[in-house]
């Protein structure tokens, strides 16, 4: 990108109206993103038509607001309240939560508003290194690469689930057919939908996500009682907290190579068109989890877990600016509406968008990163005041959040069931934790099991039904060895724990043995 085209975006960036369109697109963002049920693409569709006679050059700025800081939004309700406020800040319920309940609320705030301004910089700084030879990487990526990415990212959820990688498994699968659940274009008939109408379109995702993760937690706290730190005492200082912030800010500091990993991690899957942001955090996080030294205490409270996954998250966003403005290929859902936001004013998608309109793009791009150094400023000054949430009775809160939930979940189609499918989807999630079945694996497979099943279906008509498409290419070949790998390294894990327990239990076997005799 011409040095040129970068400094003269900055200074149109300057101007005092662009700076207050920035301003407004980060609130909503961050504001869309906070509110479970909402989400960026939400968000998108409703502003779009205000945008509609905007100055081309300050309605990407909203849009760029909306993409970029609703992954931090989503961050706050999924450590606050263990419920994402977007499908893609799923996995830093696995870290951020258990931090919040033991009291470092404020630590995990400020982790993860530096991860995501970290990682949206890097994000930025690395397409607009790539931007010259997007054309071939994205060209390597065809439906069977799609296929095995999804299928590598699935089986990584057996190695980060603490109880256990079968049952991590057996969630995840569990979540693919839920997944399955409706009308089947391909064979133009329904599956697994009882002669319920409701569900020829599917489970809808916002009414299972809100239930699944949101209402079966509330179920749960409503059995705990106390507040949401349940082990930390109500009348904490805000000194204590503000020195949480500064804990938070040096944790992401101190750990470049983590941090640079993460960021070529979520870059690299914000690339592959339609991968998004829960596969990148989720990729990122598996990866960590493999190389620390301290991966059993993954999903425990660990900040390195939490910062592996934001980073990722945030500095996917860069990748999926690549194909969107060189190709008119949305990397995202989220940049299918920028596409069309394109076309409103009257710009067209790729090489002739670069061509002619370069300024366009250099505003989406410096927006993305400016929108997110807001954010982040203003979640960082009111981390101290936001984590006093976690402090709130359980007795005060659970009436508020599950009127919120219910309402939002009613407003979106109106449709009564919508409430009874939240309900349901809450006592599922409630009998999975009390069994001992993660949560995650299962709505992360959920998220992704349309997309698994759409790729699969056009790679066997790339090649008339022909299977070895599956294993043409050597990106394939990679994905299907690594995901082998991760297998055997999750089931040499689940026998040396096994061995381990049983050692354990004839030393304790052989203890009382000496002590009764």
């Amino acid at each position: 990108m011409p040095i040129d085209a970068l400094l003269h975006g900055l200074a149109t960036l300057m101007r005092p109206d662009m700076l207050l369109t920035l301003f407004v697109g980060s609130i909503v963002g961050l504001t869309f993103g906070l509110l479970p049920g909402l989400s960026a693409i939400t968000g998108m569709a409703l502003v779009l038509p205000f945008t509609f006679g905007m100055d081309p050059l300050a309605a990407m700025l909203i849009y760029a607001g909306i993409i970029s800081v609703s992954p931090l939004g989503g961050s706050l309700p999924a450590i606050l309240l263990n419920t994402p406020g977007t499908p893609q800040n799923l996995v830093s319920c696995f870290d951020g939560y258990p931090m919040a309940k033991r009291g470092e609320g404020s630590r995990a705030i400020a982790v993860t508003s530096m991860s995501c301004l970290v990682g949206t910089i890097i994000g930025v700084v690395i397409l607009l290194a790539l931007l010259p030879f997007v054309k071939m990487i994205l060209l390597k990526f065809r439906a069977p690469e799609i296929f095995w990415v999804i299928i590598f990212g699935l089986i990584a959820l057996s190695g980060i689930s603490r109880q256990g990688s079968l049952k991590g498994l057996a969630s995840g699968g569990f979540g693919l057919l839920i997944a399955s659940v409706g009308w089947n274009d391909v064979f133009a008939g329904t599956r697994f939908t009882g002669g319920s109408l409701y569900l020829w379109d599917g489970i809808p995702l916002i009414p299972f996500f809100v239930g699944l993760l949101a209402v079966s937690e509330l179920m749960a706290m409503s059995a705990r009682g106390g507040q949401i730190a349940s082990n930390v005492s109500i009348d904490i200082e805000v000194k204590g907290k503000a020195r949480q912030t500064w804990e938070g800010i040096l944790d992401v500091i101190l750990r470049p190579g983590l941090v640079a990993r993460s960021s070529l991690i979520g870059t690299f899957v914000g690339i592959v068109p339609g991968a998004g942001g829960a596969v990148a955090s989720l990729m990122s996080y598996a990866a960590a989890k493999r190389i620390s030294g301290t991966g059993n205490t993954y999903g425990t409270g660990n900040v390195e877990g939490l910062i592996a996954s934001e980073v990722s998250n945030d500095a996917k966003e860069g990748g999926a600016l690549l194909p969107t403005v060189a190709f008119g290929i949305p990397g995202s859902p989220e940049m299918a509406i920028v596409l069309g936001a394109f076309v409103m004013h009257g710009l067209q998608p790729g090489p002739l968008l670069l061509n002619e309109h370069m300024d366009v793009v250099v505003m989406l791009v410096l927006g993305v990163m400016a929108s997110q150094v807001v954010a982040s400023a203003l979640v960082l000054l009111g981390a101290t005041y936001i984590a006093h949430l976690t402090q709130i009775r359980v007795k005060l809160l659970i009436p508020v959040i599950l009127t919120l939930c219910f309402a939002g979940t009613f407003s979106i189609r109106e449709n009564p069931w919508d409430i009874i499918a939240t309900l349901g989807a809450g006592f599922l999630g409630l009998y999975m934790k009390r069994f001992g079945y993660p949560l995650m694996p299962l709505a992360i497979a959920f998220v992704l099991g349309e997309l698994l099943e759409r790729t699969f279906h056009q790679s066997l008509m790339m090649n008339f039904g022909n299977y070895s498409v599956f294993v043409s290419s050597p990106i394939s070949v990679t994905l299907i060895v690594c995901s082998l790998a991760v297998l055997a390294w999750s089931g040499a894990g689940w026998l040396k724990g096994r061995r381990s327990a049983q050692a354990e239990t004839a030393a304790e076997l052989a203890a009382e043995r000496e002590l009764m005799d």
